[in-house]
């Protein structure tokens, strides 16, 4: 089988869905081509999170001299079965259907919807709005145009067949995963008496996170020896920092972009990663990034309880589950483990195996081809 990995997705540090579900195919036996044109530089997100009018013009234009590019390129592709559109495909499909038509079938690897992030989740543009009106229509024809949509987890699946009025057999899910070329296992930290049980969470200040919920637990624990790490940035953060420095709590607050190598070495160094916290609808429909990087790098992780997690994990054999927005239930499974040290290396093993098993390039690799041979 040959599958055309076709658009202008993205392949920067921080987004490695696609370059998993490349290496994935791949090491499958799937040849795969590459049609590809750089629009979005290095973080697509915060080009939505901050945009200006002059940022989203140049975005403008660059994305029309890649769809051009792209439209070129295709022209000189070798003969292919699949055309699998990059994520951020929400244009790149429109241009692909009309330069295929019905010729091949398209899989789209959406994982997030526009409007369901900035609307329901962020509430960065208001129901109704015209920008929520946009941003519904480009999900909506986004989707319809594939034959076949990529979603992270099965409650993302249900839940768009639902918003958007789609057949739910057009949604198919394959774990975000992770590269485990960077992400590579490595052995839990040794516990050293009188030493500090080492908590690590890294992400961006948004609600779905819930790291109000990772702060108050760390007050609840500020007079155990467990010292807190958190990375990351975005709105929440000095209303957080503010409440973590009226405490005593024992917290590291890191906002300065970490590279990947960086990230694999604070992750390599803690005993315990921490999940998502977040009681938005959302947060119950997802299964985070750093959740499989984690496991990767084979270090028990605590999350919040969900539908969406208990697809791959669960509670107390491969993770501890606690109620979304629950502080001392968060604090109590952090003092299982530490007053436990076999249980997170039971929790080290379990875990990365379920990693090895589903979501390292190759499991996603073998599950995407099943599904494309039963479409066939």
């Amino acid at each position: 089988m040959t599958v055309c990995l076709f658009g202008s997705y993205t392949t920067a540090e921080g987004y490695p869905v696609n370059r998993v579900l490349r290496d994935g195919l791949r090491q499958a036996g799937v040849t795969v081509i590459e049609c590809r044109a750089e629009v979005w530089g290095r973080f697509v997100h915060e080009l939505f999170a901050r945009a200006t009018l002059g940022r989203l013009l140049k975005t403008a234009g660059r994305m029309l001299a890649g769809l051009i590019s792209l439209s070129t390129k295709y022209a000189r592709a070798p003969a292919h079965d699949w055309v699998l559109i990059g994520y951020p495909g929400y244009v790149d499909i429109i241009l692909a259907r009309w330069l295929i038509g019905r010729r091949r079938r398209i899989v789209l690897i959406s994982f997030i919807s526009l409007f369901d992030t900035a609307v329901s989740d962020r509430g960065e543009a208001k129901q109704g709005s015209l920008t929520a009106r946009v941003l519904r229509w480009l999900d909506r024809t986004a989707f319809r145009a594939a034959d076949i949509v990529l979603v992270d987890t099965d409650q993302h699946g249900d839940h768009y067949a639902e918003l958007f009025d789609i057949d739910r057999q057009r949604f198919v899910r394959s774990f975000v995963g992770e590269d485990d070329g960077q992400f590579q296992v490595r052995p839990l930290p040794a516990r050293i008496p009188d030493q500090p049980l080492r908590v690590l969470f890294f992400g961006t200040y948004v609600p779905l996170h819930g790291i109000d919920t990772i702060i108050d637990a760390a007050i609840e624990l500020q007079d155990e020896e467990i010292d807190f790490t958190l990375i990351g940035s975005g709105g929440q953060l000095n209303e957080l920092q503010n409440r973590a420095h009226r405490s005593r709590a024992r917290i590291c607050f890191i906002s300065d972009w970490q590279s990947t190598a960086q990230l694999c070495e604070h992750i390599s160094g803690a005993h315990v990663c921490l999940g998502v916290f977040g009681t938005t609808q959302k947060a119950a429909r997802v299964i985070p990034y750093k959740v499989f990087d984690a496991l990767a790098v084979g270090r028990p992780v605590i999350t919040r309880d969900s539908p969406a997690i208990r697809e791959m994990l669960t509670d107390g054999e491969t993770a501890l589950l606690c109620p979304a927005g629950d502080a001392l239930a968060l604090a109590s499974a952090i003092r299982r483990l530490q007053a436990d040290p076999a249980l997170a290396a039971r929790l080290s093993d379990s875990g990365h195996a379920v990693f090895v098993a589903q979501g390292s390039p190759a499991a996603i690799g073998r599950h995407l081809l099943a599904q494309l041979e039963d479409a066939a």
